[in-house]
């Protein structure tokens, strides 16, 4: 396997844990109030956030709903299919 493959491979991956990651996050702010985040749900909202912050800013929530998750990981699947076909 040719080490350009093993590397779009890798990012692939990468991106498709990132999407887990997304989804964890979203699913823990439905549940926990973010003053009672444990540390590792803090490291994961410092992972994601930046990302989400920047797709509100591009997209406001519409009538009290916020979409940046489900923006994210459009973008997100659109980024890997492209690298991957």
């Amino acid at each position: 396997m040719p080490i350009s493959e093993t590397f779009v491979l890798v990012v692939a991956a990468m991106l498709r844990l990132y999407s887990l990651m997304i989804v964890v996050y979203a699913l823990i702010s439905w549940i926990m109030h973010e003053q009672h985040y444990p540390p590792a749900v803090r490291w994961l909202q410092s992972m994601v956030e930046p990302v989400l912050s920047r797709i509100r800013k591009v997209i406001p929530p519409i009538g009290g709903v916020d979409i940046s998750v489900i923006a994210a990981l459009l973008l997100i699947e659109m980024i890997r299919s492209f690298i991957l076909y």
